[in-house]
């Protein structure tokens, strides 16, 4: 699994760099998901180096599922 980066938000959701934690990151369809965790709603934005929010779901080691969904979405999301 690659290390963790902040690259993802810092182009997409700068607004919210003071409110997040970075919390690891997923592979999913060769994708490397970023997983940010608010630290108010405790709810979690999940981007990857291209640009696009996903919903992730983790089961346990290795069973991740995910599914794209709109950057906006995403931040609405993460902040209620």
């Amino acid at each position: 699994m690659s290390e963790r980066s902040w690259e993802p938000a810092e182009r997409l959701v700068p607004e919210l760099l003071h409110e997040l934690m970075h919390m690891g990151a997923v592979e999913y369809g060769g994708q490397v998901i970023q997983q940010y965790k608010h630290v108010d709603t405790r709810r979690y934005i999940n981007l990857d180096g291209t640009g696009q929010a996903w919903e992730v779901a983790v089961a346990g080691p290795g069973e991740v599922g995910a599914r794209r969904i709109d950057l906006d979405v995403a931040k609405a999301r993460v902040l209620s």
